[in-house]
């Protein structure tokens, strides 16, 4: 739209030169200025007119067009991009979905453990403070899926042992988080699971339904650096499975607990609730 200051000089301007006009008597001098003054008028009700009433729907048509200007050119590129939701690639899990969550989102978390939850501290306590809700699957310190998981890792420094160590460090943390959380409009939720990860995945939920989510792999290196695939919304597609995944593997976790405890008084809770 027309700035201000340029908005009111053109309109003076129309009006000048159409009211110059109209002393001035018939011929080509009189229709000259009559169109100049009636177009200078005219830009600016017609600028106004656009902004009121059909800039934001031309712009959403716009979006909605590149939208599937670039699903199509996606899908030419990665034939079943559309069907599936492919999005494209990451270099690594993106942190910044936390400072997405609005109050009511929720995030469906998935991985063995996260070596830089530091980074990540302030975003995620002003997430579950602006009331959204997270719920972390997290591998269980001494299983054999630990083990196995360290041992696949050439990595120095993720030896089994070592991991072990790391995975109860991060559960420890989010302990420690409890109090300071108490309160909060939102909820932070962990559990842990000791039967196979699948994928480490990260889903951005709104109104309880999938908004879109990021996947990684369990390969020969650490996960949480390395490429990740993201996912938008399709009817059928990927996301959905992925959260149906997520929710039946939550729901064993909580049978974990029940058992961890069952078999030791002195074991550690798998599961820790934070937040309010």
């Amino acid at each position: 739209m027309l700035k201000l200051s340029s908005t009111v000089v053109l309109l003076l301007a129309g009006i000048c030169v159409y009211l110059i006009s109209i002393p001035v008597g018939t011929g080509v001098a009189r229709v000259v200025l009559q169109s100049v003054g009636g177009f200078l008028i005219g830009t600016v009700v017609v600028s106004y007119a656009y902004e009121l009433f059909m800039r934001e729907e031309v712009e959403q048509r716009t979006v909605g067009l590149m939208d599937d200007v670039l699903s199509q050119r996606i899908d030419a590129i990665f034939p079943g991009a559309n069907r599936f939701g492919f999005f494209g690639f990451a270099h690594a899990a993106s942190r910044s979905v936390f400072d997405e969550l609005e109050e009511g989102d929720e995030l469906l978390w998935l991985d063995t453990y996260s070596p830089d939850v530091h980074l990540y501290r302030d975003a995620l306590h002003r997430a579950v403070k602006r009331g959204a809700r997270l719920r972390m699957l997290a591998i269980q310190p001494g299983c054999a899926t630990l083990s196995m998981r360290a041992e696949e890792i050439s990595t120095p420094g993720f030896d089994p042992s070592t991991f072990d160590e790391r995975a109860q460090d991060f559960l420890e943390v989010l302990e420690g988080w409890e109090d300071q959380l108490q309160g909060a409009a939102g909820k932070l939720e962990i559990r842990t699971y000791n039967d196979l990860p699948g994928v480490p995945m990260y889903l951005h939920l709104k109104a309880d339904r999938v908004l879109a989510g990021v996947t990684g792999f369990f390969l020969s290196e650490p996960s949480f650096d390395q490429v990740h695939i993201k996912w938008k919304v399709a009817p059928g597609g990927v996301l959905e499975d992925l959260r149906t995944h997520f929710e039946r593997k939550w729901q064993r976790g909580a049978e974990v607990v029940a058992r961890a405890e069952s078999i030791s008084e002195t074991s550690e809770a798998s599961e820790v609730r934070l937040g309010g």
